[in-house]
């Protein structure tokens, strides 16, 4: 174990440039925090490259430390200021950038399909909902958030590590997965909207959510079954997160 207790530290200038997705993407790493975020993340198959921790959290918590991981002790202040969130716990990992390219869906399993979302706490929402509704992934376009971003890893509370999470999933590959044989459902309104509770969803299905401001995007929808969850009140819409939730729970309703 080694001790850091200078903000000028080299790893600690390092831990904090993760924060930047530009640091993530040039160094393939990046940073999660808190005690449950941690411990799933060991309890993953994710590569974990360093473990840090304050002081405080040494000295007061009865954590297990793998001894195949490099641990650093850091300083409480200078822990503070390496940290993403303002409350930190005591401990962060840096975590490898895993690598989705060699993807095949299976017609037997769901998957959610997030077009262009850009709020990284709806994309985190999203992924714990896929991974509470038995879903068996989430696959992302190309011009969503940072899958990566601490407020991601956060707002998935965990679920980051049960649920497969595919980027860079393109118009062309989406359309490929129709091709195989898989209905696309996606929520927006366009020329052959239908209820969602009318939608079949027992056969081989693609949910797709749009982006928060623009929904999905017209050459997505050319391509899928548009359906709309009913607004009874004054509200102009729905949360991309909660729209995403209700079109997963509907699917497994049909299929209970």
């Amino acid at each position: 174990m080694l001790e850091i207790t200078s903000s000028s530290n080299n790893k600690c200038k390092y831990v904090k440039s993760l924060s930047q997705k530009k640091s993530r993407q040039k160094y393939g790493e990046y940073t999660i925090e808190g005690i449950k975020s941690v411990s799933d993340a060991l309890n993953s198959e994710r590569e974990i490259t360093a473990l840090y921790v304050s002081d405080s959290f040494f000295e007061n918590e009865n954590f297990k430390y793998p001894k195949d991981i490099s641990l650093y002790k850091v300083q409480d202040d200078v822990f503070m200021k390496m940290c993403d969130t303002k409350a930190p716990q005591g401990i962060l990992a840096v975590v490898k950038i895993e690598d989705e390219t060699d993807f095949t869906p299976n017609t037997e399993k769901s998957y959610i399909y997030c077009d262009c979302i850009n709020d990284p706490g709806n994309l985190g929402t999203i992924i714990r909902t896929a991974d509470a509704a038995g879903f068996d992934g989430v696959l992302l376009s190309d011009g969503c958030v940072d899958l990566y971003s601490p407020k991601t890893v956060r707002s998935s509370m965990g679920s980051f590590f049960n649920m497969r999470v595919v980027t860079g999933v393109s118009y062309e590959k989406l359309s490929e997965y129709k091709n195989s044989g898989f209905q696309l459902i996606g929520g927006a309104l366009g020329d052959n909207t239908i209820d969602y509770r009318s939608a079949d969803m027992k056969k081989p299905t693609i949910i797709i959510v749009g982006n928060e401001a623009n929904g999905i995007s017209e050459d997505v929808q050319k391509i899928c079954q548009c359906v709309k969850i009913p607004i009874l009140g004054k509200a102009e819409s729905l949360n991309a997160g909660v729209a995403a939730a209700i079109l997963m729970y509907e699917l497994v309703r049909q299929r209970s």
